[in-house]
């Protein structure tokens, strides 16, 4: 049998190799003994290509960042698009081009904003859940759900616990989907910058100093006039496991008293916050973390 996976072609080829690990670790394919072709997970299966629920599935309310680079034409017609099919309820109204809409948050909040090729210029925080978690909910609990999502958008990326930073936000709603999205610029008063040595490159440029240990050096600036930095604004909010932490406080804050499990974790442990290394009685090099380790048959890149 052959599993094809179609992928966009930045899809990062490790991840890949992670993905097949976990499908085989996780999921059951076989032929039972009347030669039917089975596939088993953890709540449904398919018996030659038919879906089968072998439970009902739990409610799940999620929140998700979305990272934007210079895309403001395409995402004109996105919302374009949005506003044709779907039903739309604004939080913080858009009157503006997504483009002019970026300008003026930049303006008005006066950003220092270091340019690169790689750069960052806006995100999406979004807010949805599954079919089940609608599925008994009136259209003024969404409503005040949704109220909620928005107030812990605002403490968590607004600036200084205001909507300043935040461009515009509105709920769509689709057929059995309903999702708030809200976006905004990431905003900071502090920003890291690398120290430099007095040693020069073969092309003459100086070379960042490093400590003892071999590690580059950085030191923190902090300015009362805010920067727009995508790296600092999420290393403020936890590093290396922002992810997890962002899930977690979410769900602590708004998805636990909507009577949903917070869900298992596939990352690593040190991608993974100590809240939710505790719930499922995570450790450094459990299951999970073997996902991520080279196989023996691989060769080292």
């Amino acid at each position: 049998m052959f599993i094809i996976i179609i992928l966009q072609e930045s899809f990062n080829v490790k991840r890949l190799k992670i993905i097949r690990r976990y499908i085989i670790k996780r999921y059951k394919i076989y032929r039972d003994a009347d030669g039917y072709l089975i596939e088993e997970s953890k709540n449904y299966m398919y018996v030659d290509g038919k879906r089968i629920q072998l439970y009902p599935r739990p409610p799940h309310a999620t929140v998700s960042i979305i990272t934007h680079k210079q895309d403001f034409v395409k995402m004109d017609e996105y919302l374009e698009s949005c506003y044709a099919e779907y039903a739309v309820m604004f939080f913080k109204p858009k009157a503006l081009t997504f483009e002019e809409s970026w300008q003026q948050v930049f303006n008005e909040m006066n950003l220092q904003f270091h340019k690169t090729k790689r750069s960052i210029y806006y995100e999406c925080m979004a807010f949805g859940g599954n079919s089940e978690f609608w599925e008994d909910m009136s259209d003024e609990e969404r409503l005040q759900y949704f109220k909620w999502c928005y107030g812990f958008a605002i403490r968590y990326i607004g600036y200084n616990g205001t909507d300043r930073n935040i461009m515009f936000a509105y709920v769509l709603e689709k057929e059995n989907r309903h999702v708030l999205e809200v976006y905004y610029l990431p905003v900071t008063n502090s920003m890291q910058r690398k120290i430099y040595s007095h040693e020069r490159s073969p092309s003459g440029g100086y070379l960042q100093a490093k400590d003892l240990n071999g590690n580059f050096i950085y030191e923190t600036v902090y300015s009362s006039k805010p920067f727009l930095s995508h790296y600092q604004f999420w290393k403020e909010r936890g590093g290396e496991t922002t992810y997890s932490s962002l899930q977690e406080d979410f769900y602590q804050q708004v998805s636990e008293n909507y009577h949903v499990k917070r869900g298992e974790s596939l990352s690593p442990t040190w991608y993974t916050c100590d809240a939710q290394k505790r719930r499922y009685n995570r450790y450094e090099g459990d299951e999970y973390d073997q996902l991520y380790m080279p196989d023996e048959d691989e060769d080292e890149d």
